[in-house]
């Protein structure tokens, strides 16, 4: 991915420049290509800079289709589903542990979820021991990220583990570059670890067109929404385990509530 930028002198030192609609950055000056990721990243970094962590909403599209919107607990939204949630699985867990815990509904839009769901997330927390234990996984605090979520399904009342690991120890698809963390899912039952992996890369939508256009893969974000560095906080790739097949490519669009 290249960028088409300015640049600066000062003194000894070169600096390349970029305006965009929203921002302009400065970062020295590299080969073409360190330079445009360079860019890119100051961009990604300073539209997340505009968004509050504990008041939001998270809009998931999929084939440039809305299939999810998820809600801060403190939101009227978000209160609602929590309620919903807690009349269905009483005691499960402790919902509204931390303001900035998430929650959202959905249809089956992908695998491995097929029915009605409720998706929430528990943040500056880790799944404890009990909680690997009651789904057959085993991590080490070191490889895994300070949230988890579970996925609960409203028809069968099955629920779902998603554990955020650092590193993917496995063979993977080709992916975007930027940073990246992944979610293996496990059953409640201990019957099996889902196929599908969800890789989550940090990158502007520029970087995510063009990887998208050159993989043969459906762009997830209608064609006028963030069209250069709006917010969209996390792109996800999802993938079979074991063909490598590209399943669903997510975005994650974002907004201060």
């Amino acid at each position: 991915m290249i960028r088409q930028f300015e640049t600066r002198e000062d003194g000894a030192d070169t600096y390349a420049t970029y305006t965009s609609n929203q921002f302009y950055i400065e970062v020295p000056l590299g080969a073409d290509e360190e330079t445009s990721n360079k860019i890119d990243t100051a961009l990604l970094l300073a539209a997340l800079s505009q968004i509050r962590s504990s008041v939001i909403r998270d809009d998931v599209y999929v084939n440039q289709e809305l299939v999810r919107q998820d809600f801060s607990i403190t939101t009227t939204e978000g209160a609602a589903l929590l309620r919903e949630l807690e009349q269905a699985f009483p005691d499960y867990a402790d919902y509204a542990r931390s303001s900035y815990n998430l929650v959202g509904k959905y249809e089956g839009y992908r695998e491995p979820y097929e029915n009605a769901s409720i998706s929430w997330y528990d943040f500056e927390a880790k799944p404890s021991e009990s909680l690997q234990v009651a789904f057959n996984a085993s991590y080490q605090d070191s490889d895994i990220k300070n949230w988890y979520g579970l996925k609960f399904d409203l028809v069968t009342r099955e629920v779902l583990l998603k554990v955020h690991v650092n590193e993917y120890a496995n063979d993977e698809p080709e992916l975007p570059v930027g940073p990246k963390f992944y979610a293996i899912t496990h059953s409640q039952d201990s019957t099996f670890t889902s196929q599908w992996v969800d890789a989550y890369v940090l990158a502007t939508p520029k970087r995510i067109r063009e990887f998208c256009a050159a993989k043969g893969l459906t762009y997830p974000l209608p064609p006028t929404k963030h069209t250069e560095c709006d917010v969209v906080s996390i792109w996800g790739f999802v993938f079979n385990k074991d063909t490598l097949e590209y399943g669903a490519v997510k975005a994650y669009a974002r907004y201060n509530k």
